[in-house]
């Protein structure tokens, strides 16, 4: 190779990097149809690239479009098969498709690759749920708050499962941790979920009232 074509490779490359860049910006502007041109822009230009790949599938995860999703993170694992990142992003698509045993081992090599990956279990937590293990959704929502304490979204699960099988005070402590976590819900958000902690409340004798704000 000359030194003409490695600077037409070089270019090719660098371009490739600055339309991935512009479809990160796109996702965060929430405008996925744009990020999903850029993201083939970047590919046709150089068709190994890992994050190309994964903006595109996190991009038509976004427009509903999950086979096109799904297609796009298996290219990824192919070129990354050691990635635990990809297989929680296939793992959500399978989720939303209701393949749920594809969604748990995508879930489950995640956490094979990485234990340390709170999202794979809370991720595993929901597809527990669809299948009625509630006992499994609330083992994993816990392990991924004992990894990462912040993870608002694991409370609200938790909470959620805990509801359903009647423990309303760890509901109601979960949910108060929930809102504590969780700065950007808009107000009627979180309108919403101090309304359904007082229903709660009104559901409970004073004592256990008095055990779920400790």
């Amino acid at each position: 190779m000359n030194i003409i074509q490695r600077f037409r490779q070089l270019f090719r490359l660098n371009l490739a990097k600055v339309h991935a860049a512009w479809a990160e910006t796109h996702l965060f502007r929430d405008e996925p149809a744009r990020a999903v041109k850029n993201c083939a822009r970047a590919l046709d230009l150089n068709p190994l690239m890992v994050d190309a790949y994964v903006r595109r599938g996190r991009a038509y995860y976004r427009l509903g479009a999950y086979a096109e999703a799904l297609a796009d993170y298996e290219a990824a694992i192919k070129l990354a098969p050691k990635d635990a990142s990809l297989f929680i992003n296939r793992g959500l698509v399978h989720y939303a498709l209701g393949n749920s045993a594809e969604a748990v081992g995508d879930f489950n090599w995640a956490i094979y690759l990485d234990p340390q990956q709170p999202l794979a279990y809370n991720h595993r937590g929901l597809t527990d749920e669809s299948l009625g293990n509630d006992l499994g959704a609330i083992a994993d929502y816990t392990q991924a708050i004992s990894l990462d304490p912040y993870l608002a979204v694991s409370y609200a699960n938790r909470a959620r499962v805990r509801m359903a099988r009647g423990d309303l005070v760890g509901a109601l402590r979960d949910l108060r941790q929930y809102l504590a976590l969780a700065t950007g819900l808009i107000s009627a958000e979180r309108a919403a979920v101090e309304k359904m902690m007082l229903d709660l409340m009104g559901q409970l004798d004073g004592e256990s009232a008095a055990n779920s704000m400790a």
